[in-house]
Parts: C-alpha cells; structure tokens; sequence
C-alpha cells in the first residue's frame, strides 16, 4: 500500500512537472567597477549632485535628456546639482546627439555587426580609489539621430545611457536599462536599490 501511495505521488510530481518550462535565469544589473579595465561599464559617479550638460542637443534629445535626468534626482537618492552651459571642470555628464556611424569604434548602424546602437556611454575622466574601486568624475553621452524617431525612444534611451553614467549595467528586467526594442522610461526598484545604497 505505502509503495502505491508513493507512486502516485510520483506519477502527480512528474505530470505536474511535465507541464512547465524552465524559466532563464533572471540577470540583474551590476552597478559600480571594481576589477575591470576602467573603460568598460560602468563605474559609478564620484559624487551624489551630479551637474550636466547638453547645450549641443536637439531639441527633442533636450527635451529627453531634461526627463532623464528628473527621472534620476526623482526616483533616486542622487541629485541633479545643476546645468552648466557651458560645461565646467565640475561638469558629471556631456550629452551629445548626431548621426552617428563609426564612433568610438563601434558599428553604430550595424552595417557590419548586425547590431544596431541607439546610444552609448564612456567615462572620460576616472578616478581611481582604494580598493580597486574605479569612479567616474565625468561620462560622455551619446545619442544616435538616427534611432531617436519618437519620444518614447527618447526618454527611455536617455534614462538608459545616464543609467550607465551613474554606475548601472543592463538588466532583463523591467526598467530603461534593458536592452533592446523596451520602452520602458524609469529606473526598476532593483535600479534604485543599488543607486541608492551607495548614496
């Protein structure tokens, strides 16, 4: 009896069992630079005011950038300290936008990867601490015309790229640091969890 009871368990685990699918592993953003070259994404900003700039930007791309960055000094303990025009030694963020092809030597159309970049971002001036922990005094910003048909393109990928300026990496969640067609303009609670605890 006790060996048919046991069966039957069985047999109702591997039917249940047999009806899912296993779900990919869910990939959280990193945030910050430890050990890397510090060219590579994304070293998180040397401090908590962060000033900007983006007296080159089109109108449309300004109007993405200023979301972007009330979306950041909104949803996160960081704070937008000022705009400098122009930008200063003290300046955190240059924006730029332009239709680009090859920049940074990346294939910005894709024309021979395949892969299309709708923006991007590189710090310019780290600063090294203790600990092997690299910071970004200043991140340049850039914007590809090209791709930034709609508003909604616009907000998200300016959250995106200031995402990375400040320290965040990609994500398969939801928020406007996943990669690829999501337009999703805002920053996901995991995001903010990360910002926020270092400031």
């Amino acid at each position: 009896m006790r060996k048919l009871a046991l069966a039957l368990v069985f047999a109702i685990v591997a039917s249940l069992s047999a009806g899912l699918t296993a779900a990919g592993p869910v990939v959280a953003n990193t945030f910050g630079f430890y050990i890397y070259h510090p060219s590579w994404c994304c070293p998180k900003t040397d401090n908590r005011d962060v000033y900007w700039n983006g007296s080159t930007l089109t109108s449309n791309m300004i109007a993405a950038a200023d979301y972007g960055m009330a979306n950041l000094d909104y949803q996160t303990d960081l704070r937008i300290g000022g705009y400098d025009s122009p930008a200063g030694t003290h300046t955190d963020l240059v924006m730029y936008d332009a239709y680009y092809t090859d920049y940074w030597g990346k294939d910005w159309d894709g024309s021979s990867t395949g892969v299309n970049i709708t923006g991007s971002t590189k710090c310019v001036r780290v600063v090294a601490q203790v600990g092997g922990e690299y910071l970004c005094d200043r991140a340049e910003l850039r914007f590809d015309l090209a791709d930034m048909k709609t508003t909604a393109i616009r907000k998200k990928t300016a959250c995106h790229e200031i995402g990375h300026a400040i320290g965040l990496g990609h994500t398969n969640l939801t928020s406007c640091l996943k990669q690829g067609t999501s337009t999703t303009p805002t920053y996901s609670s995991h995001d903010r969890s990360h910002v926020n605890g270092a400031w």
